[in-house]
């Protein structure tokens, strides 16, 4: 039996570019190229505050800041080129902060259909002290939430 996905038309897909993030992109890019819906690449780029590292201070901090958010930019660009083809238009969107409420507020932003992410990412111990940005989205997503599994997965 085939599955076939209609009346999708953007499906966010966010990243932290870890292994297992990239777990849910397989999924996110087989609903939209059967839908024929956008898909949006979304990084949420979180820089220490300044008061965390105090000896790194002014034009030091900012541009180490610059620095990260450089490479997430062009880690975002190699991944739509990556996914790039005949049935899949994507966009990028860098966003700063918390990562949940970043997902959230760009899912309602760009009034997204569905939201694609993997169950596990770069959370580690910050998962047992605060709770997963999964888990957070799926509670006060706007809209349907797709979380996958990594494979092989024991966490």
């Amino acid at each position: 039996m085939t599955k076939t996905f209609s009346g999708y038309r953007r499906i966010l897909w966010p990243t932290d570019f870890s292994e297992l993030a990239k777990g849910a992109l397989s999924h996110a890019l087989a609903v939209a190229s059967d839908a024929g819906a956008e898909l949006v690449i979304l990084h949420v780029f979180t820089p220490p505050p300044p008061y965390s590292m105090p000896e790194i201070a002014g034009d030091l901090w900012a541009e180490l800041q610059e620095k990260q958010r450089a490479a997430a930019e062009e880690e975002l660009r190699r991944l739509a080129e990556q996914v790039k083809g005949p049935k899949i238009q994507t966009r990028t969107l860098l966003a700063e902060g918390a990562p949940f409420d970043q997902i959230l507020q760009a899912a309602e932003r760009l009034q997204c259909d569905l939201i694609v992410m993997a169950t596990h990412g770069h959370t580690g111990l910050a998962h047992a002290l605060i709770g997963s940005v999964a888990e957070n989205v799926v509670r006060r997503a706007p809209c349907p939430v797709l979380t996958v599994r990594p494979p092989g997965f024991n966490g």
